[in-house]
């Protein structure tokens, strides 16, 4: 039987049907194995090092030590010892006071994005002032320092303002007339940070004073406070602790709304108003802790 010419080639010479069925097989397997090695090694190299580029572009900024050199592209801009004030539409609107603040890059998803920032300021006393100003009433001082209310039956049903004396000139604060929007505003932070970019700004820990150009109205204490520029709102977490008068407030997490001076938690409280104290498992309430 006669077999046709040699029609393909391997190491050892062409290759031919005449020879065996079995030594041509045997080649054939031998030279797709040795074309696969090749693509193998090949995609290997690839995948691995794609999988290094992944690696590196997810991987978080390292921490910023305070007494420890730090590569350059770490954080945008440090400060040590800030003192800042933010003013909105010719007025106060925000003061600073922290041992550090630092302007970092932010993220999206698991990748470190240049365009967002991330801002984070070291113990801090911030002061924000409202916007609205306080009508005055001559009178003479309540009997409650602080607080003017008539006689309440519960703390449900007080109703109060806060009032600041100044000689015979007394002004009242009634929470419905009170904002601090100006937090928020473009103007208040541009000098020290590029607003539109920030997706968030932590602070730690923090003492928050909400006031008025003459008077501290209310104070918040916490661990960690996350100011929001886009929700615009403030969000305290870690042992808040808000003070207003003679009422305090306890729980572990509370969020501030400037725009309608506003406190609100889901988490368990506890609540204290003079002789009153109170328990529950959420409230919203006015910054006086008078309305809940």
């Amino acid at each position: 039987m006669k077999y046709p010419k040699a029609i393909l080639g391997t190491p050892e010479g062409p290759l031919s049907f005449r020879d065996p069925p079995v030594k041509t097989a045997m080649h054939v397997i031998r030279r797709i194995l040795k074309r696969n090695i090749i693509f193998t090694a090949v995609g290997v190299v690839v995948l691995g090092g794609g999988f290094a580029a992944f690696c590196l572009l997810r991987a978080p900024d390292p921490p910023v030590k305070p007494d420890t050199p730090v590569a350059s592209g770490v954080y945008r801009m440090k400060i040590e010892g800030l003192r800042f004030f933010g003013m909105n539409r010719g007025r106060k609107a925000i003061s600073i006071t922290a041992d550090r603040f630092t302007l970092g890059r932010g993220k999206i998803g698991f990748f470190s994005a240049g365009f967002i920032r991330k801002a984070r300021i070291e113990n801090a006393v911030i002061e924000i002032y409202s916007s609205a100003d306080a009508k005055p009433s001559r009178g003479s001082l309540p009997r409650e320092g602080g607080l003017e209310k008539p006689e309440p039956q519960s703390p449900a049903t007080a109703v109060a303002g806060r009032f600041f004396q100044e000689g015979g000139l007394k002004k009242t604060y009634s929470p419905r007339n009170l904002d601090f929007k100006g937090l928020f505003a473009d103007e208040t932070l541009s000098s020290l940070l590029p607003v539109r970019n920030i997706a968030q700004i932590e602070i730690s820990p923090i003492a928050v004073r909400l006031r008025t150009d003459e008077a501290i109205l209310t104070e918040v204490f916490a661990m960690k406070a996350v100011l929001l520029p886009r929700e615009k709102k403030v969000l305290f977490t870690g042992r808040v602790r808000v003070v207003s008068g003679n009422a305090e407030l306890t729980t572990e997490q509370l969020v501030f709304i400037p725009e309608t001076a506003t406190l609100h938690t889901d988490r368990p409280y506890a609540l204290k108003r003079g002789e009153f104290a109170v328990k529950g498992t959420a409230l919203t309430s006015d910054i006086f802790l008078l309305e809940n």
